[in-house]
């Protein structure tokens, strides 16, 4: 999953501009987003056998990327308090989404085989 990697590469890089951290995160947010609606299309095409563990998978995925959206808006608007640490923890998220987001592309797969 190369794509998966470099989003999580792209959250890691060291900042040598701090302003630019919430564009950043806005845009691999953006990209989940795109992601885990592909994911939802490809589960609506998945065999029964496989969707209720999908759909539990992408549920999760979703309010993981919304947790990881609300906590962006709330940086934004107290950026200057704690940047560190908020941006610390939404690399988590992200990397948990990316997690996440492997784990349901798995069982999609193992479901497409069956």
């Amino acid at each position: 999953m190369p794509e998966i990697t470099s989003l999580e590469e792209r959250a890691a890089e060291p900042l040598e501009n701090k302003s630019d951290v919430f564009e950043r995160l806005s845009s691999s947010l953006e990209q989940w987003r795109a992601r885990i609606d592909e994911l939802v299309v490809q589960l609506d095409l998945a065999t029964h056998d496989g969707r209720d563990e999908v759909r539990k998978k992408v549920d999760i995925a979703q309010n993981v990327f919304l947790a990881a959206h609300s906590k962006l808006s709330d940086a934004r608007s107290d950026a200057r308090a704690s940047l560190t640490s908020v941006e610390e923890g939404l690399r988590q998220l992200l990397c948990d989404l990316g997690r996440v987001f492997e784990e349901a592309e798995a069982v999609v797969k193992r479901a497409r085989q069956n």
